[in-house]
């Protein structure tokens, strides 16, 4: 009966972590829309300021797209749990997909003058095999998920890095015990993470607290804490394609994220 225990009391968790998230978006929602309302009931329409009501709307607008991200996440997880979740598998060439990703998060790299870039590790110089050469860095798998995690784990190291700060992605292709393995590093130069919050980066809805991460002038603000469902996603994701993750960190200095995916032979 204890795993049956242990299971229940994990849902009984999960659901009230959930409900928590879930309330406060949609209590600010309510709140947001009945002041306009109420604010309307005493003007006349000409007084209307239609500055006030366009910012109003404009932040009832972000919470609804943060609400539905964490439905959507809350419904990623959920499918995992049950099983059924399916992706269909196809040939993912890995240095274009970091491209393509890294290329988007430019923009929030730009906003806080980070310094972000791509770096290929070039170990073609031993292969002659010119399929081998084409698709060094391809891998099996599903281009829509891999590309969840990448902007997962980019956008955690540019939002916990300060500006005028460096992010450096880097794809390499290893061969480790036999096999070959594809290798992504996310590093930076952020705020860090306190030792003993790194066993439970992969909880759900866990966030390292902001009185711990204070260093040096750094901390977590409220702009930049996110759900706390990214990091436990990326890992769904990576089980799903038999990868690994592991995450490094000093806190004030940095951290680096090391992504390992196994490249099928035949695939």
């Amino acid at each position: 009966m204890e795993p049956v225990r242990e299971s229940y009391q994990h849902l009984k968790q999960f659901t009230a972590d959930a409900s928590h998230e879930l309330r406060s978006p949609i209590a600010l929602i309510q709140t947001n829309v009945q002041v306009a309302l109420d604010e309307l009931k005493l003007t006349q329409p000409q007084e209307a300021n239609v500055e006030h009501y366009q910012q109003q709307l404009k932040l009832i607008e972000r919470l609804t797209q943060r609400l539905g991200k964490l439905v959507n996440d809350l419904l990623f997880l959920a499918r995992q749990d049950s099983g059924i979740s399916a992706y269909e598998f196809s040939s993912c060439p890995i240095d274009a997909l970091l491209m393509e990703v890294v290329e988007e998060q430019r923009l929030l790299a730009s906003s806080k003058n980070i310094t972000l870039w791509l770096h290929l590790i070039d170990s073609l110089e031993t292969q002659t095999n010119p399929e081998l050469l084409d698709d060094w860095f391809t891998f099996m798998g599903n281009w829509e998920q891999l590309a969840r995690l990448f902007t997962n784990l980019i956008s955690n190291a540019l939002r916990y890095t300060p500006e005028n700060g460096k992010v450096k992605v880097e794809l390499a292709r290893l061969e480790v015990v036999n096999r070959s393995v594809l290798q992504v590093k996310i590093e930076d130069n952020g705020i860090g993470i306190p030792p003993e919050a790194l066993p439970r980066l992969f909880d759900r809805f866990y966030r390292v607290d902001p009185a711990r991460s204070h260093r040096s002038g750094n901390s977590f603000t409220q702009n930049t804490a996110g759900s706390g469902l990214g990091l436990p996603i990326s890992k769904a994701i990576l089980e799903n394609h038999q990868g690994q993750i592991q995450i490094e960190s000093i806190l004030g200095k940095g951290t680096t994220v090391t992504v390992t995916l196994p490249i099928i032979l035949g695939s």
